[in-house]
């Protein structure tokens, strides 16, 4: 053991206190040099953020993160109506304040009426528009239907206008004009040929979450493959990717987090052999633990990061808070995947929803794995107070070329309209606090705007 080295009393080492002393003042000596060379200064210029805010409207965006509804399925369901705008945000702010969950079906499976349906929400609206998502959810209805509150006297109004407006080419327009999307990746292949700007991202939960004999079986059925083997089980799943690569996906999906932790372990073979015995020798009821079950679950992520390597695939993780109630927030902690992105260093990851409450650990993470990006999305909606402190410290911590900053997260195109108001506003807030206090040039701060919001993820999913 190396002797402890005695310090003097300005807390430095003998003999580097001058050499201490000498770097400050050069340190200095360049740093006003730098300053004075970028035009760097602290002083409040209020054109500052007005030209910033412009610069940003004038920018094509690409939304990284939808769950957007077949506007031409939408017209045959029963809730093309103002209760549209209430998914997914605003009826999870219902069931928090204590709404039943058996009124969702009142509001979207049954033929109710539109004034039912108000009547049915009335309370928990009035308990819960305090949140974001009812915030932006009146600012769009505003913006997009001068409509100026929801209430008993606008639900119909609102409703008549919504049906109205999904008759026509509605759900390109808000995308198209409105937003300026250059690109918007859906979570699923289910918008219908959109092949101008719409691409998507493919889960492959069935293989990560198996504890049936019943998914086995169902997963046969739908590719009229039957499998007895863990060989077959995973043929069944690389014969998915390869289909989902033809149809043109951009990224694999893990959403694992909502049934179990986000950490894997690396299993031998013979161990996820055993699992998977048991379950197609099991009865059809038969249910594993998560226990019992994860050893196979695991073993199928590193067969699926080998596909995602193999064919150069990137991979985006839901980290941080889960949609709905009663879910398990430990299990989505983005240090619990650590162990791959070091087993996988030729593999791109992304966390997306800024890894709310867990904004600290992305930083440190995506600072420490060249191979690990961090997405904003839906986190306009969950705390844009969140979002713009983060950013700030993000901004300061990592690359900006690690940063994605806008998803909208959505059921509708609405919402998505709203939350980019919010976020191009708390983006323009951000970069205009640090060119105000000389941490950035103005300039540097609009090339960063364009690079978090369209240049990263354009070279992140290869979206050329």
């Amino acid at each position: 053991m190396k002797k402890e080295q005695k310090h003097n009393h300005s807390g430095l080492i003998p003999g580097t206190a001058m050499r201490y002393i000498f770097s400050v003042s050069i340190l200095f000596t360049v740093s006003l040099v730098c300053n004075s060379q970028t035009g760097q200064t602290t002083t409040d210029d209020s054109d500052s953020g007005k030209r910033i805010r412009e610069y940003i409207d004038t920018l094509e965006i690409v939304d990284t993160h939808e769950h957007f509804f077949n506007p031409e399925l939408l017209r045959s369901t029963n809730f093309l109506d103002f209760s549209l705008l209430l998914q997914q945000n605003s009826y999870d702010g219902f069931l928090a304040a204590g709404m039943p969950t058996e009124l969702l079906k009142k509001l979207y499976v049954d033929p109710t009426p539109v004034m039912e349906k108000w009547k049915i929400i009335e309370s928990y609206w009035n308990n819960s528009n305090n949140t974001i998502a009812n915030r932006i959810l009146l600012n769009s209805i505003k913006d997009l239907y001068d409509i100026h509150d929801l209430n008993a006297a606008t639900v119909e109004t609102l409703s008549g206008k919504i049906r109205a407006a999904y008759s026509g080419d509605w759900f390109n327009h808000v995308l198209k004009d409105l937003c300026r999307f250059r690109y918007v990746i859906a979570d699923g292949d289910n918008l219908g040929k959109r092949d101008d700007y719409i691409r998507y991202v493919k889960r492959f939960s069935p293989w990560l979450t198996l504890n049936t004999k019943f998914r086995i079986d169902s997963i046969a059925v739908m590719q009229v493959e039957p499998i007895y083997t863990l060989e077959d089980y995973v043929k069944s799943m690389t014969s998915v990717f390869e289909d989902a690569l033809k149809r043109g996906m951009a990224a694999v999906k893990i959403n694992a987090s909502y049934k179990r932790s986000l950490y894997f372990e690396k299993v031998p073979v013979e161990t996820a052999r055993k699992v998977f015995r048991t379950i197609i020798n099991g009865n059809e009821d038969l249910v594993l633990s998560a226990k019992d079950a994860s050893p196979l679950q695991d073993y199928m992520m590193f067969r699926l990061l080998d596909l995602a390597k193999k064919h150069k695939v990137p991979v985006a993780v839901h980290t941080g808070i889960q949609a709905g109630l009663n879910n398990t927030l430990a299990y989505s902690d983005p240090t619990l995947l650590i162990n791959l992105f070091r087993e996988y260093p030729d593999v791109k990851f992304v966390l997306f929803h800024g890894s709310y409450p867990f904004g600290g650990e992305a930083a440190t993470i995506v600072r420490n794995y060249p191979n690990v990006y961090i997405d904003m999305n839906w986190t306009w909606s969950i705390s844009p107070t969140y979002a713009g402190h983060y950013l700030d410290q993000w901004l300061e911590a990592v690359p900006a070329s690690k940063i994605m900053a806008f998803g909208g997260d959505q059921r509708c195109v609405e919402n998505t309209y709203g939350n980019l108001k919010v976020a191009k506003k708390v983006i323009g807030d951000v970069l205009t606090a640090k060119v105000r206090s000389g941490y950035f040039t103005e300039k540097e701060a609009c090339r960063i705007a364009r690079m978090i919001l369209l240049d990263n993820p354009v070279s992140f999913y290869n979206l050329r």
